[in-house]
């Protein structure tokens, strides 16, 4: 689900981009109340009727059947001939009691919106929003600091295991001795162990952290391996090169730049000959997931810390180069947080990541599941492709992107030769939305400086029902022709990019849509060689 924001049309736009933000909490609370409840886990046992819910849970019977209607329209629950069942968003995430549940995060979110309503305070006066009282019991701090240890754990199991996957990809062997500093209930201490059990963390954080860590984490065998040290980074008591590897995940962002330079500074000096620092963390400039996230989260930390701020590349590359840090790769993660992985001066660099790994970085955000960055010559053209199209496809010459309107193999061939790279892109249906995220792709390369970017589809054109039969596209804008209409061999194609794509073999079969966009001309595409009359 996109909101309001992440559909912006800036050309386009009027009034109802006011009223929809202005109403975006309507959304949250909508979540909020039905983990509050408990409506997941009351569907957890099947589907059920409006009236069969009631009676189960005591509720109200209107009131109900509105609700669910509410979360139907917001992709929580599903519903079937008056059944009401978990969407798979809500089995993965929200049902009390598995594995994966993220309810007791996502409500410690509800319990800082009213802190978001005192921002004008804090612009206006510099209040911080959520000063600790002065008179609070010890063991209401106990509690509240047990909340919200468990609420960032919730979140950092899935930046955790994402962040050490892409660890083993760029490392060419594990790091013996780890650092985590304010490591919390230690999530990436156990993923790193999961992955490398040799590995030996060190889970640094504050004593009422790692106090309520150990009461989220009672068992023995959760801190196998993992050794706790309490303290705090900004007086520190850890001497001596001896880390293969520093995380600093979700730590920067509560401090300001002099206090985040002295803490990279530190954390350098901490590293044994040829370790490296790993900073995972919002970015106030630079996601394509929801680029407003970084900017949103700063105002989080505005209002809820003394001085923290979320910081933009340039400035967190000045603030490494200080601390000695000056090879950096940059990725981003699927969520709405990017991990930099710096190497001090003097040591083997780090490969520094590519134009094409940004690329393909980008295509990832927007929704593909597989993407690569291929040379145009692995393309993969033949003659049988579009004789399938005429023979076997109910939509041959029914549309301007299908044959015979569609370039044939000479022209698909001349267009190719032009280029020297493509990005060959996977998703999965609808293929409406596979479409619109190929056209987002090729929006994105041309104003990244690639204004030749072309894409092609996957299968008959899904922008309207039905074309016109007067053969006038309505669309032409978001016309694109696919890449069987032109005679590529998809499959052929996808296997010399390392695709696993197999046909589908029954009906229940999970569907793969194939797209590419090419990119980056060669030097001579001007030449004065005749590709021949396109519109023939």
């Amino acid at each position: 689900m996109k909101l309001p924001h992440h559909q912006a049309d800036i050309a386009a736009e009027g009034f109802q981009r006011l009223e929809d933000l202005a109403t975006a909490y309507w959304y949250s609370e909508v979540l909020f109340t039905a983990l509050e409840l408990n409506i997941f886990g009351l569907l957890s046992e099947g589907s059920a009727s409006v009236e069969e819910l009631a009676n189960n849970s005591g509720y109200e019977a209107d009131g109900l059947s509105r609700f669910l209607a509410a979360l139907v329209a917001l992709g929580l629950v599903v519903e079937h001939h008056g059944q009401f069942a978990n969407g798979p968003l809500a089995a993965r995430y929200l049902i009390p009691g598995t594995d994966g549940y993220m309810g007791e995060f996502l409500l410690y979110r509800r319990y800082l919106t009213s802190h978001w309503q005192r921002l004008g305070d804090r612009i206006r006066r510099g209040e911080r929003a959520n000063d600790r009282p002065r008179e609070e019991a010890p063991e209401v701090f106990r509690e509240r600091t047990l909340a919200y240890v468990r609420a960032m754990d919730l979140q950092a199991r899935i930046k955790a295991a994402e962040g050490v996957d892409f660890l083993g990809k760029v490392l060419s062997f594990p790091p013996a001795r780890v650092l985590d500093v304010g490591g919390g209930a230690g999530a990436w201490c156990r993923a790193l162990r999961s992955r490398w059990p040799e590995v030996h963390p060190v889970l640094f954080d504050l004593p009422e952290t790692l106090a309520a860590a150990r009461q989220l984490y009672p068992d023995a065998p959760d801190w196998e391996g993992i050794e706790v040290l309490a303290g705090n980074i900004l007086t520190p008591c850890i001497r001596g090169p001896q880390f293969d590897l520093v995380i600093l995940s979700n730590v920067l962002h509560a401090y300001g730049p002099g206090e985040a330079g002295a803490i990279l500074k530190y954390c350098a000096g901490c590293l044994a000959s040829g370790g490296m620092i790993l900073i995972h963390d919002y970015l106030a400039d630079l996601h394509d997931v929801d680029p407003v996230k970084g900017t949103l989260y700063d105002l989080h930390m505005l209002i809820n810390t003394y001085n923290g701020r979320i910081y933009r590349l340039a400035e967190l590359l000045i603030m490494l180069k200080g601390a000695g840090l000056k090879h950096v790769r940059l990725w981003h993660l699927r969520t709405d947080t990017s991990i930099l992985l710096a190497n001090p001066v003097g040591v083997p660099a780090l490969e520094p990541v590519t134009p094409h790994e940004m690329l393909t970085a980008q295509a990832r955000q927007l929704g593909f599941d597989c993407v690569s960055v291929i040379q145009t010559s692995t393309i993969a053209v033949e003659p049988w492709v579009r004789l399938k199209c005429r023979f076997g496809c109910s939509h041959y010459d029914q549309s301007p992107g299908c044959p015979p309107y569609a370039l044939d193999e000479a022209k698909m061939v001349a267009t190719i030769s032009r280029y020297k790279h493509a990005l060959l892109v996977q998703g999965t249906p609808p293929s409406k939305l596979f479409h619109d995220q190929l056209l987002d792709l090729e929006k994105a390369l041309f104003l990244g400086g690639h204004p030749e970017a072309l894409a092609f589809g996957a299968g008959p054109c899904p922008v309207c029902p039905t074309c016109v039969t007067d053969g006038r596209c309505r669309f032409p804008e978001k016309l694109r022709p696919s890449l069987e209409a032109c005679g590529v061999d998809v499959y052929e194609t996808a296997r010399r990019a390392g695709f696993n794509l197999n046909p589908v073999q029954h009906p229940m079969g999970y569907v793969k849509y194939v797209g590419l966009v090419l990119f980056d001309l060669k030097e001579d595409y001007a030449s004065p060689a005749d590709p021949g009359n396109f519109n023939a």
